[in-house]
């Protein structure tokens, strides 16, 4: 007996008209809450634990969103809700932060992209060249500090 039947009772409507057993439905019998599969059906517990669906992921980047199975926490990665719930951080969605769920994990994480980029800037200050009338190249500052010495 894997289906059960509720019934509305005797009290109601269908019972003057006698048409009781049309409306009832019939609701599989679910003990574990196993999700259904095609047919309406709960799924094997067998297969139901293969698949991970007893775990649960959770995301706060997309609000506090739990995921039901690795499969599905690993697909949201590339969806909307973390897109946006990346952008309204101000972060952008790259491969850098997969399976990064928390804020602060996210944000610091940023902070450390920005910080490699900036070092590996272009620093005029220190990095420009220039050459003098001889062909000699130099910096910046050596540049200035001859010129201002009147030697170019």
């Amino acid at each position: 007996a894997l289906v059960s039947t509720q019934s509305t009772g005797s009290t109601g409507i269908n019972a003057e008209y006698g048409n009781d057993d049309e409306d009832e439905e019939l609701v599989p019998y679910n003990p574990k809450n196993l999700p259904l599969g095609w047919d309406g059906k709960p799924i094997p517990y067998w297969l139901y634990k293969l698949h991970g669906l007893n775990l649960y992921f959770n995301c706060e980047i997309c609000g506090n969103f739990k995921y039901r199975g690795p499969k599905a926490f690993q697909r949201h990665f590339a969806e909307w809700r973390h897109a946006h719930g990346m952008r309204c951080l101000g972060i952008p969605n790259t491969a850098h932060f997969a399976n990064v769920t928390l804020i602060e994990d996210a944000r610091a994480l940023w902070e450390k992209i920005k910080a490699e980029k900036n070092k590996d800037k272009f620093q005029k200050e220190t990095e420009e060249e220039f050459e003098d009338s001889h062909g000699n190249v130099v910096s910046r500052k050596v540049y200035n500090d001859l010129k201002r010495q009147g030697l170019l």
